[in-house]
C-alpha cells in the first residue's frame, strides 16, 4: 500500500503569527482568525477526500488538522517529528529584537545559514524527521490515496525538500507557506524521482493561475 498524493498543510495564524514573533517548538495555540482560515481550508481539502489525516503534536497544528478530520470522518495522528524546528534562544522573541539583540547571528540566519550555537536545530535533521514521518503515513495509506499532514512552515520547507531529494542546507528555493495554506506532492512514476511538487502555497482563491492541480 501506498498513498498517490501528500498535502503538507501549514496551521493557521497564531498571535505570534501576527505579532512577527518566533514559535519554533513553543506550544502556541490559533487565534480566532487562525480557527476560521483551519476551517475554510479544511472544506477545500475535504474535496480531495483524504484516506488519511497526520499532524504535529502541537496545539496548532493539531486543532488545524482537527478541524478536517470532523468533515471526513478521520481521527488525527499526532507525531512529534512534524513539530516545527527548534528555535533555541529565538523562541518567543520578535523578529525586530532578534535582529537588534544578535545582529550576526541574524545576518547569517537571512543569509541561509543554520545557528547551531543559539539551539537552532538545523536544517537537514529537521527535514530528515519530517520527511521519515510523512514516508511512513505514506507507506500505511491505502493505494492511490491522498494523505494529509497538517504541519508548520519552517519544518514544512525542509521536509518537502528532503522529499525531493534536494539538500535542505543548500537548496533554498522554496519560501515559507502562508497560514492555513498548503503544498501537494505527487507520486513520481517508475522512472521519475519518488516524489514530485505539484502545488505550493495553495489556497484561497486569490486570482493568481495555475494554483489548484486538482481542479
Amino acid at each position: 500500500m501506498t498513498a498517490r498524493r501528500l498535502v503538507v498543510w501549514r496551521h493557521g495564524q497564531t498571535q505570534h503569527n501576527l505579532q512577527g514573533r518566533i514559535q519554533g517548538s513553543s506550544d502556541v495555540p490559533l487565534d480566532a482568525d487562525g480557527l476560521s482560515q483551519a476551517d475554510d481550508a479544511a472544506r477545500r481539502l475535504a474535496l480531495l477526500r483524504p484516506a488519511a489525516l497526520w499532524a504535529s503534536d502541537l496545539v496548532r497544528a493539531r486543532a488545524t488538522g482537527e478541524a478536517l478530520a470532523g468533515l471526513v470522518g478521520l481521527t488525527v495522528s499526532t507525531d512529534p517529528r512534524l513539530r516545527e524546528r527548534e528555535f533555541g534562544l529565538w523562541e518567543g522573541e520578535a523578529v525586530a529584537d532578534i535582529a537588534e539583540r544578535w545582529p550576526a547571528e541574524f545576518k547569517r540566519w537571512r543569509a541561509g545559514e543554520d545557528i547551531p550555537e543559539i539551539g537552532m536545530e538545523t536544517r537537514d535533521k529537521a527535514g530528515a524527521r519530517f520527511a521519515a514521518c510523512a514516508a511512513e503515513a505514506a507507506a500505511h495509506a491505502p493505494d492511490e490515496s491522498t494523505v494529509v499532514l497538517a504541519t508548520h512552515g519552517g519544518v514544512a520547507v525542509c521536509g518537502i525538500t528532503a522529499l525531493l531529494g534536494l539538500d535542505p542546507v543548500h537548496w533554498l528555493g522554496l519560501r515559507v507557506m502562508r497560514n492555513a495554506h498548503w503544498a501537494v506532492l505527487e507520486r513520481g512514476g517508475a522512472r521519475l524521482p519518488e516524489w514530485r511538487l505539484a502545488g505550493y502555497d495553495l489556497g484561497a482563491p486569490d486570482g493568481r493561475p495555475g494554483l489548484t492541480p486538482w481542479a
